[in-house]
């Protein structure tokens, strides 16, 4: 399981061009903060999956198992792999522990941020961006100036909670969908279940579903609460009453797909378009050949 205190993941717009929300070297820069601890050690436990614990209030933060190209998304807020580029194969292998402790309380995104200079300092990172013509969908209101019923205005305060999108955007282990939750929650298959998350965060989430990236075009600001349900492609009806394959409990086969349910219950569709993305191209990566010393 994924271990989290509470997150969220966004994409904007940018004047006329559309780019990710990413968490640039220039936002680290003016950020004054730094860890004053820090330790970045290989795992060799073999382990599939990461685990993590982060603590804005505590200003920590503990990645147990992550690679290194996971590392690197998480620091930059790249919601999908194909933000990455030029990233060598052993990155995607290499998996390491991360414990980071700041001197005073930082938000989500601001921790995310002081990853960039460990990178640099034990990976001997070096990057640069790059605009790149890519198909994607914009996530538009079906409807000028209105929302599906299952698409509401959070009450929680949650900026200083949740990170972009990823494991940094999901609410904490065993969280419940109830006031006081931010980020995304556990929903199972055909379910979209979050608490506190802006539009563009939304929108990166939905974009795991339908296989292409989804980028924010509502312009609609704030954060909300959503509960989507659908039928995924795999587990609906083919027309004749069968489906490709048994679907879970709580997947009804003759449900409705992403894209009806979208427009349905939150009010959104997505519009196929083709667009300029930043691209974050890695330029310089060398593996851990040995564990860091503390920072």
């Amino acid at each position: 399981m994924i271990l989290r205190r509470k997150e969220v993941m966004p994409v904007a717009l940018l004047g006329a061009m559309l780019m990710p929300q990413m968490i640039t070297a220039q936002d680290r820069a003016s950020s004054a903060q730094t860890f004053e601890v820090a330790t970045v050690k290989i795992n060799r436990s073999g382990e599939r999956r990461p685990r993590l614990t982060v603590l804005p209030a505590a200003g920590r933060m503990t990645l147990t198992n992550i690679s290194v190209q996971e590392l690197i998304q998480d620091a930059y807020g790249l919601a999908f792999p194909s933000l990455l580029a030029n990233v060598p194969e052993w990155a995607r292998r290499q998996h390491v522990d991360v414990i980071a402790k700041a001197p005073s309380p930082v938000p989500v995104t601001e921790l995310q941020h002081m990853l960039q200079p460990l990178l640099a300092d034990y990976f001997k990172l070096s990057t640069h961006f790059e605009m790149r013509d890519m198909d994607v969908f914009a996530m538009v209101l079906a409807r000028p100036g209105q929302f599906g019923p299952q698409l509401t205005r959070s009450l929680d305060r949650c900026e200083d909670v949740v990170g972009t999108p990823g494991a940094f955007a999901r609410a904490p282990d065993g969280a419940r969908n109830e006031r006081g939750t931010c980020g995304i929650l556990p929903g199972g298959a055909g379910r979209i279940v979050a608490r506190g998350v802006d539009m563009p965060g939304l929108a990166a989430y939905i974009g795991t579903s339908p296989g292409r990236m989804v980028i924010d075009r509502t312009g609609v600001t704030g954060r909300f609460d959503v509960d989507l349900t659908y039928t995924p492609s795999v587990f609906a009806n083919d027309g004749t009453g069968r489906s490709t394959r048994e679907a879970p409990p709580g997947v009804d086969p003759a449900g409705p797909p992403l894209i009806t349910a979208l427009q349905e219950q939150l009010g959104l569709k997505l519009e196929p378009i083709r667009a300029p993305i930043s691209v974050l191209v890695v330029d310089r990566l060398e593996p851990m050949m040995v564990d860091g010393p503390d920072r």
